[in-house]
């Protein structure tokens, strides 16, 4: 079927860009197409313009996604973003091979993509189709695009760079083909759970970091946060409330009950564009040694302990104390660093690139742990940013370094 669809697909093509291919023999005495380039003159500029008539684009095959995430209908990009691993396209009907190609993607919804994914493996399949793959990143071995990078309408650029030679009588020049693909957009991404675990026969607040928990528009992409227990499916617990914090932390806060003590449960965050990933197994069509669980290859857990019966859990020793870093300028132009973590308390300390603020307010108290969510600090925070957050709890317990990217503007 793949085989019969690719030949339509390349039967239209052909009929389309009949005007600009000519026919020559080959070498084996076969007719071969033979793509010109654009005319070029030594009096014209080393950059050519953007070529018109952009290629039709699709998956080069069915794409695998995680459960519970729209599926990528045939011969399209839509939905591409939440495709797993590798993801090789198809280009039918390019003017030219080129000797790059990449992908733009819009962080800030704009509308102007601010990244540029370069594509690998690029190869022409015959004078009609070449293919390019778009290849996991290193940090996200279980997808190829960047956790910033929430989908929509994007670039997708192609080039060819040719130097001078005896057989080049224009000189060096480029060939650049600019064309609009949409992928769809991202559901939403959870990287981790904080705590890791705790007394389930109170009630557990979560913090949960991730990605795209808010759509360019402003609009929530998480409507529900729940927990599944491992091996369990019909052991759902839906979380209540939820509250967004940014686009990329969610506190939860859940009631597990004590008949789950010693039980593990993955976390799962869903909204309009589908539910997070965090697999157990690969679906059907998935790549080989694709990873499990989430984009990053970690299962996001909660485990459930014995109850203490206390009303007081602190954090496990090990928990990240920080999930993330905010940093606020007022009106007046005074800057504020928000810290929001788990089991913060009066008397930590904190230094910010080895600077220590002048002041350290605590917010958020969370009733379940008798400590605070939100950690806030002020004066001397841009001599230190961006560089690591270095908490000090007053227990005792071990520095814990977390790495901040904000930076003041002048």
């Amino acid at each position: 079927m793949k085989k019969m669809m690719r030949a339509m697909v390349t039967g239209i093509v052909s009929l389309a860009v009949a005007t600009t291919v000519s026919i020559e023999p080959g070498k084996d005495g076969r007719a071969r197409a033979a793509i010109e380039p654009a005319p070029a003159s030594a009096s014209t500029s080393p950059l050519a313009g953007a070529q018109s008539g952009c290629p039709i684009i699709f998956p080069d095959g069915p794409v695998a996604v995680a459960p519970n995430q729209p599926a990528v209908q045939n011969q399209s990009t839509i939905g591409i973003i939440n495709a797993l691993c590798d993801v090789t396209l198809d280009f039918v009907g390019c003017g030219f091979t080129p000797t790059s190609v990449n992908l733009g993607c819009d962080t800030n919804g704009d509308g102007v993509p601010d990244i540029s994914i370069p594509l690998k493996n690029i190869k022409a399949i015959n004078g009609l189709l070449l293919q390019a793959t778009i290849p996991a990143l290193a940090t996200t071995p279980g997808s190829a695009f960047p956790l910033v990078c929430c989908g929509g309408q994007t670039t997708i650029t192609l080039t060819r760079t040719i130097s001078a030679g005896d057989d080049n009588i224009f000189g060096p020049f480029t060939q650049t083909l600019t064309c609009s693909i949409d992928l769809g957009v991202r559901a939403p991404v959870v990287i981790s759970a904080t705590p890791s675990d705790g007394d389930c026969a109170i009630g557990q607040n979560l913090l949960i970091p991730g990605a795209c928990f808010v759509l360019a528009d402003g609009k929530p992409n998480v409507t529900s946060v729940f927990a599944v227990e491992a091996g369990n499916p019909n052991n759902v617990i839906q979380a209540g409330p939820i509250e967004i914090l940014s686009a990329n932390l969610i506190d939860a806060f859940f009631k597990p009950g004590p008949a789950n003590a010693g039980k593990t449960f993955l976390i799962y965050a869903s909204g309009p564009n589908g539910t997070s990933r965090n697999l157990t197994e690969l679906p059907a069509g998935a790549p080989a040694g694709c990873p499990l669980g989430n984009e990053q290859g970690v299962k996001v857990t909660f485990k459930c302990r014995s109850s203490g019966g206390s009303g007081d859990t602190p954090p496990k020793i090990g928990d990240p104390p920080i999930v993330s870093c905010r940093l606020d300028r007022s009106e007046l132009g005074v800057f504020t660093l928000t810290m929001i973590g788990v089991g913060l308390r009066e008397g930590d300390t904190v230094t910010i690139g080895g600077v220590n603020p002048k002041k350290l307010k605590f917010k958020d108290p969370d009733p379940t742990s008798n400590s605070f969510r939100r950690m806030i600090a002020k004066g001397r925070v841009c001599d230190g940013l961006p560089g690591p957050i270095v908490h000090r709890s007053v227990s005792g317990q071990a520095a814990v370094t977390f790495q901040c990217a904000e930076s003041c503007q002048n």
